[in-house]
């Protein structure tokens, strides 16, 4: 009995060792698996923070270097349109210059044409006045005046008097060709200040074109600045947004990490509840699976390596669409017709107002959707040339010559054209034969 009662106490002590040995076991265990479950959530998520901040810094120092172009770019197309502004004053000062040799030039050719009339009238006169005084041969009329005279004092108040009628037939007729030569060379003076200043409105219709490619350029360069810049923004609010998931995630694993830990002060109390059960607590400790708690997912690589977010795409610039076919010729014609009346402005483009090749531009957008150019240059190259006997409504007519034209128009047909004329002037019907263009084109 003794020695029954012997092992039976030795088989309890043993039992019991296996039992706080198995709660140490567990014990560390849930210790052991909260440990990394912490570990690998906590770790990686302030890795995961750290890395998305400094992309965010990277990001504010392109943000900031972008606005620095931006800026100057701005200042430069600044300069530019300052320029512009400028050259439509030049325009605008030569323009009334040549307005006022036009009218000038109008004068003097009717001063001319006034003084040629007095002549003639004044020479039929003279001659009438000759034949009445028989006075056609400077002989027979002096020795008639004195053969006629009724004493030696009348046949020279006649002498005298005929003298004097003749010489002041000539002095007229001369002064009237001196005042005609005169007003004839003042037309030429002036016809070559105007061919000059024609020739200055051409330079400077050329500046307006290089000044606009320019404007248009430095356009495109802030444009892409700009677009540059959102681009770039929108990285940043990708990263700060990545961040704030980050950190979500963060609480959330922490919670749960937390939560799983919790189970390990229950394992020693569930386990000290089963030692009353001696017989069957060996089979028990060697035949039960403990159950595992569930590790929280895996986030190591999300923490450690955040997954870069989709860049906003550049912007892509827009495609040039497809020239159009030949423009119809009644339509532009039809939409010139609706501006007649609308008044000339140097450097204008519609719809209020217009300059000759911001009419036909605004016309053939407008009609046919097709831009043939801001000036008369390129307007040339819309199309190909065509003679006057072939002409058709809608062609482009030209003033100047190749590469250096200065005005042009919309040709309506029967010998007319439309287009916005000159200062002071309105878009208007005109006949070709008033103005000649120089050559023709017909827009493809």
């Amino acid at each position: 009995m003794l020695q029954s009662f012997c092992r039976k106490e030795k088989l309890k002590k043993y039992l019991k060792l296996l039992e706080e040995e198995y709660v140490k076991k567990k014990v560390l265990q849930a210790l052991l698996i909260s440990t990394i479950t912490l570990s690998a959530t906590a770790l990686p998520m302030v890795a995961s923070a750290d890395t998305v901040d400094n992309k965010v810094s990277v990001q504010d120092k392109k943000i900031n270097e972008l606005k620095e172009k931006e800026n100057a770019a701005a200042k430069e197309l600044a300069g530019i349109q300052s320029s512009i502004s400028s050259i439509k004053a030049e325009a605008s000062q030569l323009q009334t210059e040549q307005a006022s040799l036009g009218k000038e030039i109008t004068k003097l050719s009717g001063e001319i044409k006034n003084l040629e009339q007095r002549i003639a009238k004044r020479d039929a006169a003279i001659k009438e006045q000759a034949r009445s005084a028989q006075v056609d041969s400077a002989n027979s009329t002096m020795l008639d005046v004195v053969m006629e005279s009724d004493s030696i004092s009348d046949a020279v108040t006649r002498v005298m008097a005929a003298s004097k009628l003749v010489s002041a037939n000539n002095d007229l007729m001369a002064q009237q060709k001196e005042d005609m030569t005169a007003v004839e060379t003042k037309k030429d003076q002036t016809e070559t200040k105007s061919a000059s200043l024609q020739k200055n409105a051409v330079e400077l219709e050329a500046k307006k074109g290089e000044l606009e490619d320019q404007e248009l350029q430095q356009t495109i360069v802030v444009s892409g600045i700009s677009a540059e810049k959102e681009t770039e923004q929108s990285k940043k609010d990708a990263f700060l947004k990545e961040k704030q998931e980050a950190e979500k995630k963060r609480e959330e694993q922490t919670k749960a990490a937390e939560k799983a830990a919790k189970p390990v002060e229950s394992i020693s109390k569930d386990t000290k509840s089963t030692t009353g059960s001696t017989s069957t607590g060996e089979g028990t400790a060697s035949t039960t699976t403990p159950v595992q708690p569930t590790p929280a997912p895996d986030q190591g690589d999300q923490g450690q390596q955040p997954s870069n977010p989709t860049p906003a795409p550049n912007p892509t610039p827009a495609q040039p669409s497809n020239p159009a076919p030949s423009a119809n010729g009644n339509a532009i014609v039809a939409e010139a017709y609706k501006h007649i009346g609308k008044p000339y402005v140097w450097g204008a483009k519609g719809p209020g107002s217009f300059d000759c090749s911001g009419f036909t531009s605004y016309v053939y957008r407008n009609a046919a959707g097709r831009e043939i150019g801001g000036w008369t240059v390129p307007q040339e190259s819309a199309g190909s040339r065509v003679s006057f006997s072939s002409l058709q409504a809608g062609d482009l007519l030209f003033w100047g010559g190749a590469g250096s034209t200065y005005h042009v128009a919309i040709y309506v047909g029967g010998g007319q054209y439309i287009h916005a004329p000159s200062p002071g002037q309105s878009v208007m019907v005109q006949s070709m034969s008033a103005w000649s263009p120089d050559f023709a084109v017909r827009v493809n």
